[in-house]
């Protein structure tokens, strides 16, 4: 699932401004993020900020 955030708090602390894409599996887990740069099909726009658990 691809859901769009405003930022991202990173696990070291550092908060990235966006947006930015988090991609998660079935599971809920993270597999990945990247900067959105251009509209991406079946994103859902969340908003706000994204923290990534440690």
């Amino acid at each position: 699932m691809k859901r769009a955030y405003h930022d991202i708090l990173l696990t070291d602390g550092t908060l990235l401004a966006g947006p930015v894409i988090v991609e998660t599996n079935r599971d809920g887990s993270i597999v990945g993020w990247h900067l959105l740069e251009a509209e991406e099909p079946f994103t859902e726009w969340v908003g706000g900020t994204y923290t990534m658990e440690k």
